[in-house]
């Protein structure tokens, strides 16, 4: 459809080097250019979006062009192409499900590459006494990760990804292993871990922890079937730490920081690239809480011509996080061209991919990732799955919505892969 379009009109959108060229046309202008061709299923149509948006905001299009803040108003200097996927891999622990309606998936319905993993612990005891009524004899779930259930009962989905469940059967370690299959449309294993299962967030009680529970129970998990899993519990955990150099050191000591005695990524040769701290402040009845979430970027490059990356994102941190969950499990809303995304992890991905050091200092280092898996526990797994949603389909997203008030969430978030020849 490129080709029908006249050139006069590709001068707005096609990537150029030269000051000269691309100041020709308005930001917003080249901007909705490249998606409107991106997404639409010929020229004609594509010209149509655009002149419809032209008109809409044509108030606008000259502030923009000085404007130097972010989202809609920042300059791009990319053309992303569609079916390159931003996201390669994502790998989580005990994450919430955060969309409503169709499931997340990567384009076309696929499957996210990766595993999501949570907790359960099970009896095939029969152990009730005369007087417990409400207790049924035989096989059954006595405790489930709350955060990977908190949100099922409210109709929110997990991602179409493969799912490994680390059971506690009578004091031994089992699992099951659910594998993601493209053809299937949605797998059951999707709601899962069942809305009215037995479980706990008390302390003592929980089993969301991940050193007591879920690196203790990958452990006993043969290694091609958990993947990296084992390994990137260190990415997590690391995360929590109050500065670049103490994650650093985090990571290159990680056998001192858990009592199962693990090496962490750093063993296998990865290394801390980037790190961003957002602050944001809940207000929580009558006080107020403030609550801080790293999120870092790790490269290695034992392949000097394909670097591989990791983005962490921290997991639930105090009482801010935790209220996010729960007073707005109720609650949807738009984020990156779809409807029915959790409120409360929109905000925190909104706020954290709008901060000027996610702009200047993550997206940059992304750009030098030919490959990025995403890794995070809790509200950080949760984050990871909204991400990757917003970089993998957002075009997509977009196209099936009246998307143009999302442009900016996602120009916000997305970065450009680097070519074949080395950053």
């Amino acid at each position: 459809a490129a080709d029908d379009v006249p050139k006069a009109e590709l001068t707005c959108h096609e990537p150029s080097h030269s000051p000269a060229k691309t100041t020709r046309c308005s930001s917003t202008m080249r901007r909705w250019y490249l998606i409107a061709l991106a997404i639409s299923a010929s020229a004609q149509e594509a010209e149509n979006k655009v002149e419809r948006y032209l008109r809409k905001n044509n108030s606008k299009m000259e502030s923009n062009n000085t404007s130097s803040s972010m989202g809609l108003r920042s300059s791009l200097s990319f053309t992303q192409d569609s079916d390159v996927l931003l996201v390669d891999y994502v790998y989580t622990y005990g994450a919430p499900s955060v969309t409503k309606g169709p499931h997340q998936s990567n384009p076309s319905n696929k499957c996210i590459p990766g595993i999501r993993t949570y907790t359960e612990d099970y009896t095939t005891s029969n152990n009730c006494k005369w007087w417990q009524f409400w207790c049924s004899d035989g096989p059954k779930i006595t405790n489930t990760d709350f955060a990977a259930q908190i949100n099922n009962g409210d109709g929110y989905n997990h991602p179409k990804i493969s799912t490994l469940v680390l059971r506690n059967v009578d004091g031994r370690v089992e699992y099951e292993y659910n594998k993601c299959w493209d053809a299937v449309y949605r797998h059951p294993f999707q709601v899962l871990p069942d809305e009215n299962a037995a479980s706990s967030m008390l302390p003592g009680s929980s089993i969301h922890s991940l050193d007591e529970h879920y690196e203790r129970r990958l452990l006993q998990v043969p290694r091609y079937v958990r993947g990296p899993l084992l390994e990137y519990t260190s990415v997590v955990r690391c995360s929590y730490k109050d500065s670049f150099e103490q994650i650093k050191s985090c990571l290159n000591n990680y056998r001192q920081e858990t009592a199962s005695n693990l090496p962490g990524v750093a063993a296998i040769g990865w290394e801390a690239l980037a790190l961003m701290t957002h602050s944001s402040t809940t207000d929580i009845l009558v006080a107020s809480s403030t609550d801080t979430d790293n999120v870092y970027v790790l490269k290695n490059d034992d392949d000097p011509n394909f670097r591989r990356c990791i983005i962490g994102f921290q997991g639930s941190d105090g009482v801010s996080d935790l209220a996010n969950f729960v007073g707005s499990s109720q609650d949807s809303t738009r984020y990156c061209g779809r409807d029915g995304i959790h409120s409360g992890v929109r905000d925190e991905l909104w706020d954290i991919t709008h901060d000027l050091q996610y702009q200047n200092i993550i997206k940059p280092a992304l750009g030098t990732c030919h490959e990025v898996t995403c890794v995070g526990h809790s509200l950080g797994g949760a984050l990871c799955n909204l991400f990757t949603m917003c970089a993998n389909q957002g075009l997509e997203n977009l196209d099936a919505s009246d998307g143009e008030d999302m442009l900016d969430d996602y120009y916000s978030l997305v970065w450009q892969k680097p070519t074949s020849e080395y950053w």
